[in-house]
């Protein structure tokens, strides 16, 4: 179990801290306190602006691959007539779509569950490092 940390903070530095608190997406003092120690040691920490636009940019993503389908299938039927060049770079973002795809997702993943995980072992090393 974690431990309590406290401080005095005079008013303007508190309210620049709540600021930040809701910039973050922290739902309490305490979540914002342990946003920024994860940041300042160096761990992926993301905004709720920037989590909003991460899922924003995995859903075009997802869109932009549904459209390179539908592109090749239209090609495929005589629809849509493409040189071999053009054919290569459909194949090639057929590829590379669902990877980035998959990479964002994990992104996301990572920043939902694993942060404090992550965390909780660098602390371990950290303190496994000054006693051993």
């Amino acid at each position: 179990m974690g431990q309590v940390v406290s401080c005095r903070l005079p008013a303007e530095e508190l309210q620049a801290f709540d600021a930040l608190c809701t910039q973050l997406g922290a739902k309490s003092r305490s979540d914002g306190v342990r946003s920024l120690v994860r940041m300042a040691s160096g761990f992926l920490e993301f905004s709720r602006e920037d989590s909003t636009r991460l899922e924003e940019i995995r859903y075009e993503l997802a869109k932009i691959g549904t459209n390179v389908n539908q592109i090749a299938l239209a090609a495929n039927r005589g629809r849509a007539p493409m040189v071999k060049a053009q054919w290569a770079s459909v194949e090639d973002l057929r590829r590379s779509l669902p990877m980035v795809a998959k990479a964002m997702s994990q992104i996301i993943a990572e920043r939902r569950r694993q942060g404090v995980a992550l965390f909780r072992k660098f602390v371990e090393t950290q303190e496994g490092a000054r006693h051993g």
